[in-house]
């Protein structure tokens, strides 16, 4: 086993008794599942992010939405044996508007498979996470007895979240149906005992695993000796929880189920979202980011030396930009000098107005005094003044008495 806790203090969440007496929970326990599972995938204690991703028993996939903007996830399955479900809700799948207007810099592939917990197929291969939320207990006995030697055996994934009832709980509930559960599917509810001796009874057969329990759906304060309404199991690779154990622990593993080359899930339906490639070649990426900083720069007083009249950018301002895209700072300094951008001692140094720059340009610099004129060429020399020049202001030629509110009342 392992200790986990969810980082940033955990979920906030409260469970309470309606004026009927019915126990509620504030959010919805799906929610607090589903959040839950994200945090999880999220966490920087993996040092790692999870690419590929397989939800088992997705149902009406309503953890799809949050899984397909969890950071690092780049291919998604959604798994369940009913085939009707998973085509109802397909749209589900399908990107938005949005995702059209605003490209991923990541790829994103789902793909919408009918499949049975159990079977190897070869789309599981690879998969860095695995999700199966309130499925186990819909499982026949036989069915169940296969699902380790397939996920731990077979797939070998970095994590897998298993969640499922905790019957403890069952006591606030009334009534139970007429088997008993909460749901008429269920085959089995288990209490937190029985559900840690099947984890712990799966680490032991493949000692490449280590468990972590937490739950979801707090009882009420007078009733916390029952539990989480919800249990649920974190299998974290050792090769996960410590680097250093990767060859020593998979080594030990064996895996005795292979996928037939017949072998797949049904597939529904697959889709890549559409993604922005950045086709700037690197020195491109670094010129660009540079320039964009100095003109940011140049706009804050902090970088301005007033005894030297010149702005002095730290070269530590793109840092992070450089680190992003594989760059070093030599290269950045190269750049710097093949495009006549000045480097001393660490800084860039800009003047302080570039030499194309206006915006500096009081309009009392275009305004004549003499002629009454916004303009500084040579004036009309007819008696009406009428001559068509443009000004130095780039604007065609006025008089004050020209110049009001009205003349500009359609600027937009």
């Amino acid at each position: 086993m392992f200790s986990y806790k969810l980082p940033n203090g955990g979920l906030h969440a409260r469970a309470y008794f309606n004026a009927n007496g019915d126990i509620k929970f504030d959010p919805p326990v799906y929610e607090q599942r589903y959040t839950t599972t994200v945090r999880i995938l999220e966490d920087p204690r993996w040092g790692q992010t999870f690419k590929k991703v397989v939800d088992f028993g997705c149902a009406d996939m309503r953890l799809l939405s949050l899984l397909r903007r969890t950071a690092g996830i780049e291919h998604i399955l959604e798994v369940d044996i009913d085939e009707d479900l998973l085509r109802s809700n397909k749209i589900r799948a399908e990107p938005l508007v949005s995702d059209y207007l605003q490209k991923r810099e990541t790829p994103l592939r789902i793909e919408l498979l009918k499949g049975s917990i159990d079977s190897s197929a070869e789309q599981l291969l690879n998969v860095d996470a695995v999700i199966a939320l309130e499925i186990i207990e819909h499982l026949y006995p036989k069915t169940l007895e296969n699902v380790p030697q397939n996920i731990f055996g077979f797939m070998q994934p970095k994590i897998a979240i298993f969640s499922t009832p905790n019957s403890e709980f069952n006591v606030l509930f009334k009534p139970l149906l007429a088997n008993g559960f909460r749901h008429d599917d269920h085959k089995f509810e288990w209490t937190r005992s029985e559900f840690k001796d099947w984890a712990l009874n799966i680490c032991q057969k493949y000692p490449n695993y280590r468990v972590a329990f937490i739950g979801v759906g707090d009882a009420p304060p007078d009733k916390k000796n029952i539990g989480n309404v919800t249990q649920i199991a974190i299998f974290a690779r050792c090769d996960v929880l410590d680097p250093s154990l990767s060859e020593q622990y998979r080594s030990k593993v064996s895996v005795d189920c292979r996928p037939d080359a017949d072998t797949q899930y049904e597939e529904i339906f697959a889709v890549d979202f559409p993604i922005y490639l950045d086709e700037r070649s690197k020195e491109q990426k670094l010129l660009d980011e540079a320039r964009y900083q100095i003109s940011r720069c140049r706009r804050i007083d902090r970088y301005f030396n007033r005894d030297l009249g010149v702005y002095q950018v730290p070269l530590t301002v793109l840092k992070d930009y450089i680190e992003n895209i594989g760059a070093t700072m030599q290269e950045l300094l190269i750049v710097l000098k093949d495009n006549d951008i000045e480097v001393k001692d660490e800084y860039i140094i800009l003047p302080e107005y570039e030499e194309d720059d206006d915006s500096y340009r009081h309009y009392d610099d275009c305004y004549d005094e003499e002629y009454g004129l916004w303009n500084d060429v040579e004036h009309a020399d007819d008696e009406t003044g009428n001559d068509d020049e443009r000004g130095a202001c780039g604007g065609y030629s006025h008089t004050k008495e020209d110049y009001t509110y009205d003349s500009e009342e359609n600027w937009d």
